[in-house]
């Protein structure tokens, strides 16, 4: 069997690095070093501090739940390690390690682990079968058992959204996207998708097609054998893009919110304020993922996929992707929303009548040069 080549190969200036298990047993004794780093991030920006060879015996899961605990005086006793003298930022850097922790508990982001120079590792793996040699002779360093890890965040968008309540079944919410991606490209783009396909993209096409076929909104054309839209499909299209206007309409003022906290003032259209567009369409009862999804439908995002879109259509990281707005929205305290709802729709209103008076006197002008 080939072995598999490392993912990560960081180099520390200085420093040697050794991804060997084998050599380091027999100094597993001394003190080690935890180095985590992020993905493609630096070594010389990554975190570390020096620890008690008791935790090497440990699996992966059982150490990492209690260097980066949720228990804060557990999170204390680990900052008391941290060498500030060597580097004034290794709390800050704890920190920011201990928010990913805690929301990868929360299920918002998924972790994987590699060692640096070295394969995947497992949670179930110990920690013993993992270990490197940082030596540096410039420095006065010694042979030292080395803990470098490499932490990449996959964020599952749909599992987030399920667990947090956004929808109740994942299939459902797939299949109404895929149904509605699918006509936007039968109809905006005239994709020819054959009734009885060759090739593989369009076999998979069909079973959602033929959902669509079966509720009226597409049909085999008799003269092509293609899908087209039906006339009852053209109904549904015209409705989904009045009720996206209406969204549009009515919330995109709340896009750009400037609040000072200060002086209490409240602001719409500035351009430096917070886009609050999901939190307010929670606070209206609105489904925040039909809404995104039919203005993301509706703005040509799924244009600039143009050439794959037969794959992205059955994944669910692209559709995590279209979705994601929601779990980046900007939020306010709770407390403020009713404000800022009142004050948006005042807005909103006063904005409409301005233009609707402007656009009375441009009529007025146009009807006297035309006289």
């Amino acid at each position: 069997m080939v072995a598999q080549l490392p993912k990560y190969s960081k180099d520390l200036a200085d420093f040697s690095i050794e991804y060997n298990p084998a050599k380091a047993f027999y100094i597993r004794h001394r003190p080690f070093i935890l180095q985590v780093s992020l993905g493609e991030m630096k070594l010389e920006d990554a975190f570390w501090v020096e620890l008690d060879p008791g935790y090497l015996g440990l699996q992966t899961s059982e150490f990492l739940d209690l260097v980066f605990p949720s228990n804060r005086k557990q999170q204390e006793n680990i900052r008391d390690l941290l060498d500030v003298k060597e580097n004034p930022d290794l709390p800050d850097m704890y920190a920011a390690l201990l928010e990913i922790f805690a929301e990868s508990r929360t299920g918002k982001f998924a972790l994987q682990f590699f060692a640096n120079h070295g394969p995947e590792i497992r949670l179930s793996d110990r920690l013993n079968d993992h270990l490197s040699i940082i030596q540096s002779p410039k420095n006065r360093i010694d042979e030292t058992p080395l803990v470098d890890l490499v932490v990449e965040q996959k964020l599952d968008v749909l599992d987030y959204l399920a667990n947090a309540g956004y929808f109740k079944n994942k299939q459902t919410t797939m299949e109404f996207m895929q149904a509605n991606m699918l006509m936007y490209f039968l109809d905006k783009h005239e994709y020819k998708l054959p009734s009885t396909p060759i090739a593989e993209t369009d076999k998979n096409l069909l079973p959602i097609a033929r959902k669509l076929q079966s509720v009226n909104l597409i049909a085999p054309s008799d003269l092509d054998q293609t899908f087209s839209i039906s006339e009852e499909g053209r109904q549904a299209i015209g409705k989904a893009i009045a009720e996206t206007e209406s969204y549009i309409d009515q919330y995109d003022v709340f896009k750009d919110v400037f609040f000072d906290a200060d002086s209490g003032a409240l602001e719409f259209g500035t351009g430096s304020g917070r886009d609050l567009r999901v939190q307010i369409y929670e606070a209206e009862d609105l489904d925040p993922v039909r809404v995104v999804f039919l203005l993301r439908l509706y703005d040509s995002t799924f244009d600039e996929g143009l050439a794959t879109w037969r794959d992205s259509i059955h994944s669910e990281e692209f559709f995590g992707e279209v979705l994601s707005p929601i779990i980046d929205a900007e939020r306010v305290d709770e407390e403020m929303v009713e404000l800022i709802l009142e004050a948006g729709y005042s807005f909103s209103e006063e904005r409409f009548e301005a233009n609707r008076e402007m656009e009375s006197q441009e009529d007025l002008l146009r009807r006297i040069r035309e006289e």
